[in-house]
């Protein structure tokens, strides 16, 4: 465990007290890494893990894309969140595919209310992995656009990974790479991340829904840049106006979150905004006391970690 000893005293009794519940074996909890303006106040790694060690981050991997997004933006690549699929995909014009799928815009896809028929609780084995059901070329993508629609774009949030694995297609489309090259050489070079991978699909196309792999502590960079509005020491990576977007409630939200209402890829608390993938992984943003905390786990949920309840106990500061 580190802590800084420039925090103030009770920050650290709270932070040894937070260290002390995660030695306790069995938690789950793999490694719990925070930082405070900017600066990295608390590090810990479970025995087996070492601090270089790439996790799986699961749809934390969502709001990366998100970030993507707003950095696409601001390079004019994509002009608005006001922009269609019809704009980048031609195969939305296809007669299997409901015409009103063409007027989806970027936004919806970022707050998931595109309007597809869609329970992310149904076990799909093809949902986030390479599947034989699409190996033949385009095969993912036509069923991703050809699925039926069961609310009129805009209006019903729905969890949906597929329609969130658009963006991933969209981006390259926009930007002329695949959206790890894209991240690779927009977002994490200047961070500093050297080290990371990200799943694929049958094409090629890395996977928006899950599927990237960094260390904790890189992760953590990410939700730094968003507690700064975009910046990175004083370079800015995506606009403020996009952040503050993401990081606004534009509905209500619903599973897999369901004291969450829901921004650009991210969720949003009343006290924090924060990125959540299956297995409580987690990377929370409280941007009003510039504290950033990435949490990696256990994949599964043999048992609750309560990583939320944690940050709350022991790292959030209350008014």
């Amino acid at each position: 465990m580190t802590v800084s000893p420039t925090e103030p005293l009770m920050a650290r009794q709270d932070l040894r007290a937070l260290h002390d519940v995660l030695e306790a074996d069995g938690n789950g909890i793999r490694a719990f890494v925070i930082f405070r303006e900017g600066q990295e106040i608390f590090a810990h790694h479970r025995a087996d893990v070492h601090p270089e060690d790439l996790q799986s981050v699961n749809s934390v991997t969502k709001s990366v894309v998100g970030m993507l997004v707003g950095m696409a933006l601001r390079e004019g690549v994509i002009r608005s969140v006001h922009q269609t699929l019809g704009e980048f995909f031609p195969e939305a014009r296809r007669a299997s595919t409901d015409e009103r799928v063409q007027r989806i815009t970027i936004g919806q896809l970022l707050t998931m209310t595109s309007g597809f028929a869609w329970d992310e609780r149904i076990a799909d084995p093809c949902l986030l992995g390479k599947c034989a059901r699409f190996d033949e070329a385009g095969a993912r993508l036509r069923f991703i656009l050809d699925r039926p629609l069961a609310h009129e774009p805009g209006g019903h949030f729905q969890y949906d990974s597929h329609a969130a694995h658009l963006l991933s297609i969209l981006v390259a489309r926009a930007t002329g790479r695949p959206i790890d090259q894209y991240a690779r050489d927009k977002l994490f070079a200047p961070l500093g991340i050297k080290r990371f991978e990200w799943l694929t699909d049958e094409e090629g196309n890395p996977f928006a829904g899950r599927g990237l792999r960094v260390s904790t502590r890189d992760m953590a960079k990410l939700g730094l840049v968003m507690a700064a509005g975009g910046l990175w020491h004083a370079e800015r990576l995506i606009d403020e106006s996009f952040v503050t977007e993401s990081s606004r409630a534009q509905g209500i939200g619903g599973l897999p979150m369901d004291d969450a209402r829901y921004g650009y890829l991210w969720w949003i608390g009343p006290k924090y905004f924060f990125a959540a993938g299956f297995g409580e992984q987690y990377l929370i943003v409280d941007p009003r006391n510039a504290i950033v905390a990435a949490v990696c786990s256990d994949n599964g949920r043999a048992r609750k970690k309560n990583v939320r309840r944690l940050f709350e106990e022991y790292v959030f500061i209350a008014d």
